[in-house]
């Protein structure tokens, strides 16, 4: 087509990536005024004799689902239209590009920031499983780039409502990608969306894929019987341990992967931990934290992401002062690791542990100073939280956090209390 082009009501600007069934293209919503982006399906798809109108409402269906799917780490779906001779779905234009080049030897990844992205995928996906959708196809092309270590899943609109009983008629993904099930044309669940994700996180990590051919056939017989070289033959620097998770997730057989996204998860956090204090805590290690805290079981992932991107984190060397009293307060803290003793005027107060918040009061009352010392008594880790932050989050995840802050705040004046009445007693 000839750009710009009038689609609805959106502007079609210029072209940003093709397809095996349609072209994307970036676009302004003239009626919202934004940047979005639009994936125009191609006429030979819409008039291929598989797509028929059994098809097109499943499409419909499936794209309806995916847009409910609320996720840091997946892409918005913002709208879906098909019929006869035209079909397009608008979604959210994310400005960083794919990751399809950091896919060649000369342009990979640090190590660090593939583990990053594997884990954030793990946790979109498993959000997605337990909404009654898998991806089907998962690759380079679909994973976008936000920034540094962030990233989004587009394309669900491609993907199967495994709840459903339609039989899926045409063999949908990217060959390369594709598991031995998926190859044969057999029902599929997350685990095949986890091999297709190891075989990405394969590439990233190599900048090679673990199985290659000269056309499909030949392709389809190596995925079949071939084992694939461990990672770290390409790269040096991969661990055995890490070796171990890639070639699990593309083990040939489903029952031989992992059995749930958060067990490969915990595997891809762990191997990717830091053990100095000058070294930044990854953002998976931030959410496992968060994840395992009894205070914070109420919130949903997307909400413990929030958490994660509004705060800075900082390892603290035992016998380190982390707040003086009388100071201004600019921040609430929470310890997500260690050990914290609090003071005044030099006598103790209490010992704040894990999962526990400090600083508060100033957050809750502007403008005051802090009332206390605090002290780490061990190696800590602590999540830092600005105003502006807390100010920025979602309705619902500040709703839950102040009734932490409410729960927190109570047992400390119970606890101040009992103290008193000890003394006068």
């Amino acid at each position: 087509m000839k750009l710009p082009f009038r689609l609805g009501k959106y502007d079609l600007l210029m072209q940003i990536g093709s397809g095996a069934t349609g072209k994307v293209y970036l676009a302004h919503d003239t009626f919202l005024h934004r940047e979005v982006a639009v994936k125009v399906i191609d006429q030979t798809t819409l008039a291929d004799p598989e797509f028929n109108e059994e098809c097109r409402e499943q499409f419909i269906t499936e794209v309806s689902l995916a847009g409910e799917l609320e996720h840091p780490h997946i892409v918005s779906i913002l709208e879906a239209s098909i019929s006869d001779d035209s079909g397009y779905v608008a979604m959210e234009y994310i400005p960083g590009g794919n990751l399809v080049r950091y896919t060649q030897p000369d342009s990979l990844l640090p190590i660090s920031n593939v583990l990053q992205l594997i884990f954030k995928c793990c946790g979109a996906l498993d959000y997605a499983f337990r909404k009654g959708i898998i991806h089907r196809d998962i690759k380079p092309e679909n994973l976008m780039l936000v920034s540094g270590s962030e990233v989004k899943i587009a394309d669900f609109g491609s993907s199967l409502f495994y709840k459903s009983q339609v039989t899926q008629k045409v063999v949908v993904g990217t060959p390369s990608y594709m598991s031995l099930e998926q190859i044969s044309g057999e029902r599929l669940s997350h685990v095949s969306d986890m091999y297709s994700l190891g075989v990405v996180a394969y590439q990233l990590l190599t900048g090679v894929l673990p199985f290659r051919a000269k056309n499909i056939i030949e392709l389809f017989d190596v995925i079949a019987n071939n084992v694939p070289a461990p990672p770290s033959t390409h790269r040096r620097e991969i661990t055995q341990e890490l070796d171990k998770i890639i070639l699990r997730m593309i083990a040939k057989m489903p029952s031989e992967r992992y059995g749930t996204w958060a067990e490969l998860a915990l595997d891809i956090a762990q191997i990717g931990r830091f053990s100095t204090f000058q070294q930044p805590v990854p953002d998976s290690e931030k959410f496992t934290m968060l994840r395992a805290k009894d205070e914070l079981s109420e919130f949903t992932d997307p909400q413990l992401w929030e958490l994660v991107r509004n705060s800075v984190w900082s390892k603290i060397p035992a016998h380190t002062i982390v707040l003086r009293e009388n100071e201004p307060g600019q921040s609430m803290y929470m310890l997500a690791s260690g050990s914290i003793k609090v003071t005044k005027n030099g006598r103790l107060l209490n010992v704040i542990k894990p999962g526990e918040h400090f600083g508060e009061m100033a957050y809750i009352h502007r403008g005051t100073k802090r009332q206390a010392t605090l002290e780490a008594l061990s190696d800590s880790i602590i999540a830092e939280f600005s105003f502006d932050a807390l100010e920025s989050l979602s309705p619902g995840c500040q709703l839950r956090l102040s009734k932490i802050l409410l729960n927190s705040m109570t047992d400390r004046v119970t606890l101040a209390g009992n103290r008193i009445s000890r003394m006068h007693g």
